[in-house]
């Protein structure tokens, strides 16, 4: 009788042992799997990753690209400027009449103006108004006295301003009215 009591709680330990072992080759398996599923996310994660990279890179370059254009379309639009104004100078200096080359200096130099701004309104580039003052368009520079004006209102301008679709690239430097 000792002998079988004694067996039996042998056979009991073999019978958990067993099933450890076979709770942990189940815990190995689904850890595996895990680890598995885990190295594909994050392959796939990478590879996403490289893509975004990719194309950032790719945007980087067809916005730089597209600046370039723009640069280029405004060189171009340029260009018949420079050749007025050199054409105004040879012109000028081939005539003998000092006077009659001023005065031909002179209206070519206001054709080229013209020219030029043509130019800049094709790209959007628009002096700014001074019918009356504005802090947002204007740097006042001086104040003066005049009867002729109202109180605040422009007298004088010394520098144009400009802005750039509807953006100000510079304000216009003027003298406003202080009575």
């Amino acid at each position: 009788m000792g002998k079988k009591q004694h067996n039996k709680p042998q056979n009991d330990e073999k019978m958990a042992n067993q099933e450890k072992t076979e709770n942990q080759e189940l815990d190995i398996e689904a850890i595996l799997k895990q680890n598995e599923e885990l190295k594909q996310k994050l392959d796939e994660a990478l590879r996403a990753y490289a893509k975004c990279e990719n194309d950032k890179k790719i945007l980087k370059k067809e916005a730089d690209a597209m600046v370039d254009y723009a640069y280029e379309r405004f060189a171009k639009d340029l260009l018949p400027v420079v050749d007025s104004l050199e054409l105004a100078i040879a012109h000028a200096k081939e005539l003998e009449n000092k006077e009659e080359a001023f005065d031909k200096l002179i209206e070519g130099v206001e054709l080229t103006l013209k020219k030029m701004l043509d130019t800049f309104k094709n790209h959007g580039i628009e002096p700014v108004e001074h019918e009356e003052f504005n802090p947002e368009y204007h740097q006042a520079i001086q104040h003066v006295q005049s009867e002729e004006h109202e109180e605040g209102d422009i007298v004088d301008v010394y520098q144009k301003g400009y802005t750039l679709k509807g953006k100000l690239i510079r304000p216009s430097m003027v003298t406003i009215n202080k009575k």
